[in-house]
């Protein structure tokens, strides 16, 4: 089990800017998979997307990690955007809050892994009431010299139609594209039968936080009868999209197209 949450961790990256003194202030999560050999940094749209105007806000952007000598690496995406000719992905359906790109890593000198496609687990094989837990920036830590993201654990509440879930496990603002995994469990129960003593999905990648769920209550004035202050709390639910819903992107046309451009460049 150590093992396993010390390889996840090294997905694990984070984004945000440098600020006057060249010091890392982040913002949101992310993680790294690969798709036809080529890394991708996957993260929640909204981290890079304007939700009202639907225009891209990652101008300056970058993305940090862990290095093999023990400090932090950064890179920025206006960067490798330009450098590789690459855009954001996203799935055709606008709602879906999920985001990935191209992304250029040193094996030799990052300290980073990607999670395997074999990790992968699809919407069919997960269940209400499984154990989950997720890898964030969390704000208000302690400052750190190393890329340490906080573990928070819950369980799944909601398998929604549009291929999302709701999990009961409290999400905060830094939290957004958080890779969410199956909690390793002695009993494992499906649709079919119960497994006890081994737990073959233990680990498994199913989703990215997009938001937590909040609950608005509004106060009205006696007065005029007109609202007047908007009090909001976190209910404690939080939404991933699915593994299925990421798939779709890495197997869009869109992305199909990028990476064959991709693939062109690297022949001699």
């Amino acid at each position: 089990m150590r093992d396993l949450i010390e390889q996840i961790k090294k997905t694990v990256v984070f984004l945000g800017y440098l600020d006057d003194q060249q010091r890392p202030n982040f913002i949101a999560t992310g993680f790294l998979i690969r798709i036809a050999n080529v890394f991708h940094l996957v993260t929640a749209k909204h981290v890079v997307v304007d939700p009202k105007t639907g225009k891209l806000t990652d101008e300056g952007l970058f993305v940090f990690f862990n290095t093999k000598t023990g400090g932090i690496g950064h890179r920025r995406l206006d960067d490798i955007k330009r450098q590789w000719d690459v855009q954001w992905l996203f799935h055709q359906r606008n709602d879906v809050d999920v985001a990935m790109i191209p992304f250029g890593l040193n094996p030799e000198q990052d300290d980073v892994l990607t999670i395997p496609e074999e990790l992968f687990l699809s919407l069919d094989n997960v269940y209400e009431l499984y154990d989950i837990f997720f890898l964030s920036y969390q704000p208000g830590l302690q400052a750190s010299n190393r890329i340490v993201p906080v573990i928070r654990s819950g369980s799944i509440s909601v398998i929604n139609e549009d291929k999302s879930l709701y999990i009961d496990g409290a999400a905060f603002p830094g939290n957004s594209g958080s890779p969410v995994f199956l909690k390793p469990s002695p009993i494992r129960f499906d649709g079919r039968s119960i497994t006890i003593g081994s737990d073959p999905l233990g680990g498994k990648f199913i989703g990215v936080i997009g938001a937590y769920l909040p609950y608005q209550e509004v106060a009205v004035s006696v007065q005029t009868g007109r609202p007047r202050v908007v009090f909001e709390e976190n209910t404690g639910l939080s939404q991933v999209w699915s593994t299925d819903l990421v798939r779709e992107i890495m197997e869009s046309s869109v992305a199909k197209k990028q990476l064959q451009k991709l693939a062109s460049r690297q022949e001699p």
